[in-house]
Order: C-alpha cells, then sequence, then structure tokens
C-alpha cells in the first residue's frame, strides 16, 4: 500500500509535467543555498533553524530572494516530530519596477523518518499560513494577501558507500515535495507546483551533511494557462545537535 501510495504522488508529478508542455511558459535558473540546523534539548522538545539565500539569473548574477526560518519542535517519538515555525521572506519583485517584497509564514507540520537496511525515508506534511505584501503603482503597499498552502513531500535516501550514514560516505538522494494552495485570491493555482529533486548526500561525520543537487520546479500561477519551469542547483549544510549527549 505504501508503494502505491509514492507511486501515486510521482505520477501526479509526471502529469502536471506534461500539462505543462501544453501552456504558456516562463523559465529560470536558480540556485539556492540552504543552512538547516536542528537542535534537541530533551527527550520531548528541541529547535528548527533554516537560513537560505536564493540566486537568479543564469544561477548567480542576481539576488533574488532571502527565507529565514525560526520554529520549536516536539518529538512524540525519536522517528515522529510535530513543528511549528515561523518564516521570513524577503524577495525581489521579478519583473518591471525593481522592488522588493516581503512575505510571513507562520506553519506547522507532522515529520516522519523511517529506515530499513538499504534506505531511510522521511515524510512530512506541512500547512502554511501566508502574508504576502502586495503591491500598487510598482512600489510597496502596506496591504498583505492572505492565503494558505499545504504541502506534502517524500525523501528516499539510498546509501552508496559500505560505511552508510558515517563521516566520508555518501548517499543517492531523490525527493518530491507537491504544494496546493487555498484562499480568496486564488483562482487558477489551487494545485501550486511540483519540486522533483536528485542530489548527494556527503557525511561529513554522523551528524552533519553536505548536500548538493537538482530541483526541477514547475508551478502554475495564479493566471490562466501560464507556468513557470525553473531549473535549481542547490546546495545545503545539515546541522544536528544533540544536546542531551
Amino acid at each position: 500500500m505504501r508503494i502505491k501510495i509514492y507511486l501515486f504522488f510521482f505520477f501526479l508529478s509526471f502529469c502536471f509535467l506534461v500539462h505543462a508542455q501544453t501552456t504558456k511558459l516562463q523559465y529560470a535558473q536558480q540556485t539556492w543555498l540552504d543552512y538547516l540546523n536542528q537542535n534537541r534539548y530533551s527527550k520531548q522538545w528541541g529547535s528548527w533553524i533554516d537560513l537560505q539565500l536564493k540566486l537568479s539569473d543564469s544561477y548567480y548574477k542576481s539576488f533574488y530572494a532571502t527565507e529565514s526560518t525560526l520554529g520549536g519542535t516536539y518529538y512524540t517519538k525519536n522517528n515522529l516530530k510535530l513543528v511549528g515555525a515561523l518564516t521570513y521572506v524577503d524577495q525581489v519583485h521579478s519583473t518591471g519596477t525593481y522592488y522588493r517584497l516581503v512575505e510571513y509564514r507562520p506553519w506547522q507540520m507532522v515529520q516522519l523518518n523511517t529506515e530499513s537496511a538499504h534506505s531511510k525515508t522521511l515524510q512530512w506534511l506541512r500547512l502554511e499560513e501566508r502574508f504576502k505584501q502586495t503591491a500598487i503603482n510598482d512600489a510597496p503597499s502596506t496591504h498583505y494577501d492572505n492565503t494558505y498552502r499545504l504541502r506534502y513531500y517524500f525523501l528516499k535516501q539510498i546509501p552508496l558507500t559500505s560505511h552508510p550514514y558515517q563521516k566520508g560516505s555518501f548517499s543517492f538522494v531523490v525527493s518530491n515535495e507537491i504544494y496546493f494552495n487555498f484562499g480568496k485570491s486564488i483562482v487558477y493555482n489551487t494545485f501550486d507546483q511540483n519540486r522533483l529533486s536528485l542530489g548527494f548526500y556527503y557525511y561529513l561525520n554522523k551528524d552533519n551533511i553536505f548536500q548538493f543537487g537538482y530541483t526541477g520546479i514547475n508551478q502554475q500561477l495564479n493566471a490562466k494557462n501560464s507556468i513557470s519551469n525553473m531549473d535549481v542547483l542547490r546546495l545545503s549544510i545539515f546541522n544536528n545537535i544533540d544536546f542531551r549527549k
């Protein structure tokens, strides 16, 4: 049953890619640099910190956005946790007059980690409440548009070396994330976007991982028959500290 669910989401992603070929397309190339820190302070409590820098224009020539996240984690079990956090987004308006808009994004998430003899699996379901600053006459306004977004994420990690998940080891990683929008201003993009990623983990040590890979993003814009395609090169550092030790 679990395999059928995974296949369904990947099939849905494929259908979205095919659909993108029949509509008006926008295309972009970006690089994302990401630092994710997860600390655990007790049996139940931990913290979540995520800092991200996004560059665009042939992957690196222009600043596009930053995202800063701070949150708390509650562990119901070692492999199951609940997260509540706030993300602050500072983003450049991409067309026409240059200006920057901000977004306040509180969110809640349930995350499940499972492990078998030959792989690790990570899944999460996240609900976001988005407050996006709007522009009037090509200038930032004091008005914020409120929408909601639901995200489902699935990642599979497969070790490539004989000493998996330890210092100096590599893993192949494939993931997919699907986004759905809700709210009064959502007209054409209830099905928001799909992100399919391929890459590798390199273990600096057991608790610190370097990730490098590629993400293909296909997004339905809130305009009829308008799709945005994006190629993203992603470099990430995952830092985990267990203060119980």
